[in-house]
């Protein structure tokens, strides 16, 4: 039976990740990047997506997960991003699932507490750069949690961090649980602390080789506190209550004092000072929630057995992991599960016109939308479109610009103001759309506001497509 736990563990996440959909919000630009870099050698630090801040700086400190994702994209396509993804999610759960077992927890709640932060992380799972981060996050947590029965392995940390900076601005974790372990020695008088301490500064700096230098720390510090980034992105507003991802994290959080409380033993001071930094960090925004499940099913498992995030003294032998025997019914439902991920890979669904990409794959990507741009643009066309669909079109239409996209830090507060006030069909939107030199405009369905009717009605603009997604129009004289 302890086989078969440690089986769902991992094959249960990894099942629901291939039930889901891609999100092509931050993705389609991130893959479009990406193969700029792969044809190139080049990485874009110069904005050519958008025809608002076109030719101004951009620090592109994930351009090493662009290049990854846009070379699985070309090898395998939209299928093969599904099963990056579903691998991603597969190693983060195997990770957190050993960095508990390696602290002394037996298989059954191992794997319970795994799914469990799974379940209250899966939100924010979606793939893009920060999965890449979230797995590394996971590693580096299983090398803490053996640094006391193998100290030299805290080595490799500096040179995953160094990758982690060019993939996602999540790298800082990195050196801050090395920070936090070194804290949790010190209260244990470990011998040989000083050495975590050591490890973490070299992370720290091992950040820094990267093509942007030490400025990646101010990038990662600065979309914390950026307004453009904090009032207009969901997922980087103060964790709400009233989101279904909020509730998970303020739930979880309270079944872990809960479980805190009834201990028979006093909490150590670092464990405490551990599962309030990830708290921290988790209320403060949405995205930062991802982390919390993870960091603390793995603090909560050290309390559980052999100790906050250690895993024995030097030397000592490893606990072994008692798998049970085979039973035909564990084998028959490991099975069935392995054919359902089987079936559910999108390579066995028909492609949808205009998306190049298979049925119930893709969000955010309109097909009819897409088909009838890349039938209408011509190089130089400059879209007004929604700002959720902006990086789609980008990727899909390449030879023509979009208003703004999901590079929020680029875009000043005039700019979004002005966006939304021809979004809204507020007075002086055809002055702004002229000014712009829109010579597309896209409008969803449900698009609030009366900007459709009043493009319906004006002299200078013409409908050329209208489905159940929305309508696009060109300008009369294009």
């Amino acid at each position: 039976m302890s086989a078969l736990w440690a089986f769902l563990a991992i094959a249960m996440p990894v099942l629901a990740s291939l039930l889901g959909t891609l999100s092509t919000v931050d993705l389609a630009y991130h893959l479009r990047a990406g193969g700029q870099f792969l044809d190139t050698g080049v990485i874009p630090t110069t904005d050519t997506y958008t025809f608002t801040v076109e030719g101004q700086s951009w620090l592109n400190q994930q351009w090493g997960a662009q290049a990854l994702l846009a070379s699985v994209h070309r090898f395998a396509g939209w299928t093969g991003l599904v099963v990056l993804r579903a691998a991603l999610v597969g190693a983060i759960v195997a990770l957190v699932f050993s960095a508990v077992r390696r602290q002394g927890v037996a298989v059954r709640p191992a794997a319970l507490l795994t799914i469990a932060a799974f379940a209250v992380a899966s939100v924010a799972m979606a793939l893009r750069p920060q999965l890449f981060g979230m797995a590394l996050f996971a590693l580096v947590l299983l090398l803490v949690v053996e640094r006391r029965r193998h100290p030299r392995l805290l080595w490799a940390i500096p040179p995953i961090v160094l990758i982690w900076a060019n993939l996602h601005g999540s790298f800082f974790l990195g050196p801050a649980v090395l920070g936090l372990a070194w804290l949790a020695d010190l209260h244990d008088r470990v011998p040989g602390a000083h050495r975590t301490l050591a490890v973490a500064v070299v992370a720290a700096l091992a950040a820094m080789v990267n093509p942007f230098g030490p400025s990646i720390w101010i990038y990662a510090a600065g979309l914390t506190t950026n307004p453009a980034v904090t009032e207009r992105v969901t997922e980087w507003r103060p964790t709400s209550i009233r989101s279904a991802s909020g509730l998970a994290f303020f739930a979880s959080s309270l079944v872990l004092v809960a479980a805190l409380v009834r201990r028979a033993r006093p909490v150590p001071w670092p464990a405490l000072l551990w599962f309030a930094a990830f708290f921290l960090i988790g209320a403060w925004a949405v995205r930062g929630a991802a982390w919390w499940p993870i960091a603390a099913a793995v603090g909560f498992a050290g309390l559980l057995g052999s100790g906050f995030l250690g895993s024995g003294a030097p030397g000592e032998a490893p606990r072994a992991v008692a798998l049970g025997g085979r039973r035909p019914a564990n084998a028959l439902i490991a099975l069935v599960l392995v054919v359902a991920g089987v079936a559910l890979l999108p390579v066995w669904r028909p492609t949808v016109p205009g998306l190049d990409a298979p049925a119930g794959v893709l969000q955010q990507a309109p097909p009819g939308i897409t088909a009838a741009l890349q039938d209408a643009a011509r190089d130089g066309d400059r879209i007004y479109l929604p700002q959720a669909w902006a990086s789609w079109i980008e990727f899909a239409v390449p030879q023509s610009t979009v208003v703004l996209d999901s590079r929020f830090e680029l875009f000043s507060e005039p700019l979004w103001q002005a966006y939304v006030n021809v979004s809204r069909g507020l007075p002086g939107w055809p002055e702004q759309l002229d000014a712009w030199g829109v010579t597309l405009i896209v409008v969803a369905s449900e698009q609030p506001g009366g900007l459709l009717e009043q493009l319906l009605e004006h002299p200078g603009w013409r409908a050329i497509h209208r489905d159940a997604d929305g309508i696009v129009l060109a300008r009369v004289d294009r």
